[in-house]
């Protein structure tokens, strides 16, 4: 898992007189944490930004005067999107950038980016395929320029297809396989055994009626204190719908309420303590969140869903195809710029049929076949 991965600052490159490090300031990584302020520091603009300048002081007060210098190394704060790839940036910055650090004397680089993943996955690949002497390159193509990176660094850089692809164009090599692991759930869903009935019955089942609530005394409308107390209990997520955890391979699934996983030993609930349970931390939202509804370690479903400018209401449901889903309900594929439902997750892999997902691409939504 990504939450017990690399921490600090990784020294993934050394060639040419000249060592590259890798890290996540959200795991005590980055150019500030290091014991020597490296010569050059890069990165996504905001990330570089929030660690540069910590304090601000009025012109002309005297205390202004009186700050510990700071040694600062040359910065170049990118416009880089998390999970996407430089919109500005082609093969010739990536080039002169190699060409200014031999000509300008730079020892050491420090690359980062919130988790050290995915944008410090691409700056470490390029400037290895780059720095690397041709005679002393082991990789073909783009994956096996990122599995390299990933074997010196961590197995989660580089994290969309999209920036596979970024790689592969500025550093002028085949594509090559996807290297991409997408929260995929091939494994789990080995597991299970069901008929085309029950799936039939769990996504037709007419709403039931409403019946008028009655206090003690029966009377229409007349509510008790009791009915005022927080609910705990499970259905209240994603009505219709639970989750499962499949103890064999550690895989969360939603599943429609009245299905019984096989074997039964193998699956335990894990949906009931979404509301009182969050201990997750989400970078971009700076507030805490249940397993359930992160997207990855530093990134909750919700964020995503602001990313794709998804329309959010007050109890943060996320529309989807003209209904509203908690953001547990929800997946998303970064590469493909895709939300894709639970219930079209489970139409999938049990009926064959295609699933609808909703497409993102730049400030466009529209529905379409997966």
């Amino acid at each position: 898992m990504k939450g017990n991965c690399h921490t600090g600052n990784i020294a993934v490159i050394e060639e040419q007189g000249v060592t590259v490090y890798g890290g996540g300031t959200n795991r005590d990584g980055g150019w500030h944490t290091m014991a020597e302020v490296p010569d050059l520091a890069l990165g996504p603009r905001g990330v570089m930004r929030s660690v540069h300048y910590n304090d601000i002081i009025p012109d002309g007060w005297k205390c202004s005067n009186a700050f510990i210098a700071q040694q600062v190394p040359i910065l170049i704060e990118i416009d880089w999107p998390d999970f996407s790839i430089p919109s500005n940036l082609g093969k010739e910055f990536w080039l002169a950038l190699v060409d200014d650090i031999k000509e300008k004397g730079i020892k050491t680089v420090s690359c980062q980016c919130m988790g050290g993943h995915g944008r410090t996955g691409v700056q470490l690949a390029i400037l290895m395929h780059y720095l690397t002497p041709e005679s002393k390159r082991t990789w073909s193509d783009t994956a096996d320029l990122v599995m390299e990176v990933r074997k010196r660094m961590c197995e989660h850089c580089v994290e969309s297809k999209s920036q596979q692809k970024y790689i592969a164009e500025v550093c002028d090599l085949p594509e090559g396989e996807s290297v991409i692991v997408s929260r995929g759930f091939d494994s789990a869903w080995d597991n299970f055994q069901v008929s085309d009935d029950e799936i039939a019955k769990a996504l037709e089942k007419p709403k039931p009626k409403r019946k008028p609530r009655k206090g003690k005394k029966g009377k229409k409308g007349q509510q008790t204190l009791s009915q005022f107390a927080p609910k705990k209990h499970f259905g209240e997520i994603q009505k219709g719908w639970k989750a499962m955890l499949c103890l064999k391979d550690d895989q969360t699934i939603w599943m429609p309420e009245d299905h019984d996983p096989y074997p039964k030993g193998d699956w335990t609930r894990v949906d009931g303590d979404i509301n009182d349970f969050r201990d997750q931390f989400c970078a971009v939202m700076g507030e805490k969140f249940h397993p359930l509804e992160m997207h990855d370690v530093q990134t909750s479903k919700l964020a995503m869903a602001t990313f794709a400018e998804l329309e959010i209401n007050d109890d943060n449901r996320v529309k989807v195809k003209g209904r509203w889903y908690h953001p547990a309900f929800l997946e998303f594929d970064e590469g493909e710029m895709e939300v894709i439902l639970w219930s079209d997750i489970w139409k999938r892999e049990h009926k064959g049929a295609a699933s609808e997902t909703l497409t993102i691409k730049g400030n466009r939504k529209k529905e379409s076949e997966e």
